[in-house]
């Protein structure tokens, strides 16, 4: 009968630890990353009864242990990044002291200095890549020599995260270019043509490519005016009678370098005049026509004639040709040539009495002189139409003091920009312009500017040719090297075609980063805690692991949510597979795992144990009826 109480006290015990159980079940059923546990109930031990069958009597229960539930909890958004849920198997390592635990409650926050914490002040336990290094006005600058090491094989540490992180600039090594410099016909990237471009770069008013090629010809002159026929130069003159004033008639002139000098009597007419001139000129080999009063004199690709009479006036004409690589006297390549052909025609017609030049793609002719001057332009055997049309208001009768300018010539110039990262951090305006600047039958030259300019407003410029072949592929230079403000290689990937489709292809890139700011910090998927700068850059400054045990259920809590591993659950350890980290489960910042106690659940089992405890104690009042009634039998 004894052994009923036996029974009852033994229930009574267990179900209280049971209640236990499932009232601290009840109790943590908000607490981050709690796991249920589950009372495991088993008799003390049994009695054989001896006879002809077997039979046991129990001597009460007891619980043997606790199952823990390791199963995922419901995740939970909140707004702090180093919130950490792990969604699968895994738990985090926390230092608390000289002791490792290990939990699932991945409530994280940083101390005031700046560590990763629970909110019991156990340090988060990451790979650490120790690539902050604190200055002396207290702000940490990356070392970005330093990356987060194997995560495998280091020894796992506290990591801080302070505000005042600073990413260190790094500087421009290597820029890279990529584009097509439109060489179309028709183009609206212009600018006015400066003096040293060939005019078979150059553009007319409109932007259209005049397409002026070699040996394309036209006439220009001062003076009497000059005619053009089939490579001959003829002007005409009038001669008029000479009036008696005592003074002989003298004709004294240079025609293309050969003197013409002769004197007639006082009062010769104009018949003698043109007389004897016409003989003194066949005599020197010019073809010449006597018609009334007037001499037209005949010269091939030139006529220069200087006066030092009063009847025979400066005239100077010429066939000017355009040519890529100028030989001959009335050769021209560039605006620069052709003014100076002009100044030499103009100071033989009339010396010092013009200014010619090139400015903001016009060419301009200053009347200096109270006369009023003649200029004129034709067309020869192989003119360039377009282009004598924008030289057409340059020919004209010039008044005094006043311009005759021709219409603007343009280039086909364009730009493209970026920045460049100095050593010490400064960001740097790199510039290029593209200007056309030559066409020959087997390549396309362009002038390549490119230009420097720091924050202080200095400039560093280099100027290359940059050589095509006829198709539009870059011959040279595939790469120019800068030395200031550092070294830099530019590479250039580029084309010159004439289609249109081509002319938006742009990209630049380059390797320099400039100084960054911190921004906030993010932990990814896979355990790495970034840090963001204002730069747009990132760095990685840790890894958080994963840990795993052979057998979870084999862990021993010791509170605050907190395990340590016994020779049931063994050491923690790292998934890996041929020497490479697994996470076996993600980790998901701005989330928190939730309890995984279920109300239900454990109220029913609360519910049952309960009432187990009161039958338990309802046994031993029993019992001790049963013992009084024997006591009363004997009395």
């Amino acid at each position: 009968m004894t052994t009923s109480f036996y029974n009852s006290i033994a229930g009574l015990m267990s179900f209280q630890q049971g209640i236990d159980v499932w009232g601290d079940n009840i109790s943590n059923i908000n607490t981050i990353g709690f796991k249920e546990k589950t009372p495991d109930f088993s008799t003390i031990f049994s009695t054989t009864l001896v006879g002809t069958q077997s039979s046991d009597t129990g001597m009460g229960s007891t619980i043997t242990s606790t199952s823990l539930d390791t199963s995922q909890g419901s995740i939970i958004n909140t707004e702090n990044p180093f919130d950490l849920a792990i969604g699968g198997n895994g738990w985090f390592g926390v230092k608390h002291g000289d002791m490792t635990f290990y939990t699932r409650n991945g409530a994280f926050n940083r101390d005031a200095q700046g560590y990763l914490v629970n909110d019991s002040g156990d340090y988060l336990l990451v790979a650490n890549a120790n690539n902050l290094i604190k200055q002396d006005d207290g702000s940490y600058i990356v070392d970005t020599t330093k990356q987060v090491p194997d995560i495998l094989n280091t020894t796992f540490t506290p990591i801080s995260l302070p505000d005042n992180v600073i990413l260190p600039a790094v500087a421009t090594k290597n820029v890279n270019l990529t584009s097509n410099l439109n060489d179309d016909t028709q183009i609206t990237t212009t600018k006015p043509a400066t003096e040293n471009l060939y005019f078979s770069a150059l553009y007319n008013k409109d932007g259209e490519d005049m397409q002026i090629r070699d040996s394309q010809n036209l006439v220009f002159g001062f003076g009497n005016d000059v005619k053009y026929d089939s490579g001959i130069l003829s002007s005409t003159f009038c001669i008029p009678n000479d009036e008696k004033d005592g003074k002989d008639v003298n004709i004294d002139f240079t025609l293309n370098g050969k003197e013409i000098k002769f004197t007639l009597p006082d009062g010769s007419t104009s018949e003698e005049i043109l007389q004897k001139l016409s003989s003194e000129l066949t005599k020197n080999g010019f073809t010449n026509s006597i018609s009334n009063d007037t001499i037209t004199i005949s010269t091939p690709n030139e006529f220069i004639l200087k006066s030092n009479d009063n009847i025979m006036q400066s005239t100077a004409a010429a066939v000017l040709t355009y040519k890529t690589d100028p030989k001959n006297r009335y050769d021209f390549a560039t605006p620069k040539d052709f003014v100076e052909k002009l100044k030499s025609l103009a100071d033989v017609a009339y010396p010092n009495e013009t200014k010619i030049g090139f400015e903001n793609g016009e060419f301009y002719i200053s009347n200096l002189s109270n006369e009023t001057l003649n200029a004129y332009s034709h067309a020869a055997n192989n003119s360039n139409e377009k282009f004598l049309t924008n030289l057409d208001r340059l020919g004209n009768v010039i008044i005094p003091q006043t311009d005759a300018k021709s219409l603007q010539f343009l280039s086909n110039t364009q730009d493209f920009g970026g920045n460049i990262i100095e050593a010490n951090g400064n960001k740097d305006t790199i510039t290029f312009e593209f200007t056309k600047q030559k066409v020959e039958p087997d390549k396309i030259t362009w002038l390549g500017n490119i230009k420097i300019t720091n924050e202080n407003g200095e400039v560093t410029n280099l100027t290359k040719e940059f050589v095509f072949d006829s198709n539009g592929a870059l011959l040279s230079p595939k790469t120019i090297t800068l030395n200031e403000p550092q070294q830099i290689d530019i590479n250039f990937n580029l084309t010159s075609y004439a289609k249109p489709d081509k002319a938006l292809s742009y990209s630049f890139n380059q390797d320099g980063i400039e100084k960054g700011y911190l921004q906030h910090y993010q932990i990814e998927q896979n355990g790495n805690i970034i840090a963001t700068f204002s730069n747009a850059k990132q760095a990685v400054l840790g890894q958080i692991p994963i840990f795993h045990f052979q057998n979870d259920q084999g862990l021993d809590s010791v509170g605050g949510n907190l395990f340590t591993p016994t020779s049931n659950s063994k050491e923690a350890f790292l998934y890996q597979n041929n020497g490479e980290y697994i996470q076996g489960a993600q980790i998901l910042s701005g989330s928190l795992e939730n309890s995984n106690v279920s109300m239900t659940t454990a109220m029913t089992e609360l519910i049952i144990t309960q009432k187990a405890f009161s039958a338990s104690a309802k046994t031993v009042t029993t019992s001790d009826e049963m013992i009084q009634k024997a006591i009363n039998l004997k009395r």
